[in-house]
């Protein structure tokens, strides 16, 4: 279980958080949806300490985080829970893919080389990249590169796995590809947080669905309740392009 309470975050005097709660069950799915400026990736980032929040607190694996005063100690805790999938991927350019995923697990989790080699061979094979082992990024396509990221996240075994906008950046044709694997990983009972605009997406696999606006919490529930009974006006007119979608077919 994953508790979040009064997360808030300014930027100067651009307030971008304004008390955000959010409770997500072990091996949930989360989509965040919203416009443009709403705050959904300042929250993911926000969740571990790639932003530091003004306030708040998180409850990760029964260990509880005043965000206001978090020590060193606390948040490397945080930090080691969680994983994040870039939407620009976020590869270290001058390292394999083999050794994208095998080098956090040394610096961070203090693995041998030989068996974070193998964790990273075995997670290649998971996600279809065991022939690209020994490309660099560039040798690789945007969404092999972004299997690589998530092949990374899950090296990691973190208790949630956080995703900005995993598709944003890729070529259609390549959108499918990786939705695909992150559903694979959600059959597997693998808590994700996700940011995507991808709305049959959260239709499909979501087991919560959040609308965020001006740094609130407009709706949540299940994508049964907010794609065809939403309860918030807002709510109803960001989706009604996709609901139509879905009525018409």
């Amino acid at each position: 279980m994953i508790k979040i309470k009064e997360i808030h975050k300014s930027f100067g005097e651009n307030q971008v958080l304004k008390g955000i709660d959010l409770e997500v069950k072990k091996g949930e799915v989360v989509v965040l949806l919203g416009p443009s400026g709403s705050g959904k990736t300042t929250f993911l980032r926000c969740l571990n300490f790639l932003e530091t929040a003004d306030q708040g607190k998180i409850v990760i694996e029964n260990q509880l985080t005043d965000i206001a005063t978090a020590t060193k100690k606390e948040i490397l805790q945080i930090q080691r829970s969680t994983a994040m999938v870039f939407q620009n991927y976020a590869l270290f350019t001058n390292k394999t893919a083999l050794e994208n995923i095998a080098m956090p697990l040394v610096l961070t989790q203090g693995k041998s080389k030989n068996e974070a080699r193998t964790i990273a061979k075995r997670l290649l094979k998971k996600v279809g990249l065991e022939d690209r082992a020994d490309h660099y990024p560039v040798q690789l396509s945007g969404g092999q590169q972004q299997r690589i990221g998530i092949a990374r996240a899950l090296a990691l075994n973190p208790a949630v796995i956080l995703f900005d906008e995993p598709t944003s950046a890729l070529d259609p044709e390549l959108v499918s590809q990786t939705l695909a694997l992150i559903q694979s990983l959600a059959k597997e009972g693998i808590t994700m947080i996700l940011v995507t605009h991808e709305m049959q997406f959260a239709h499909d696999v979501a087991d919560q669905v959040v609308f965020m606006e001006h740094g609130h919490i407009v709706e949540s529930g299940t994508p049964q309740e907010l794609f065809y009974t939403p309860k918030e006006e807002r709510t109803k007119i960001f989706l009604s392009r996709f609901t139509n979608q879905l009525k018409a077919g």
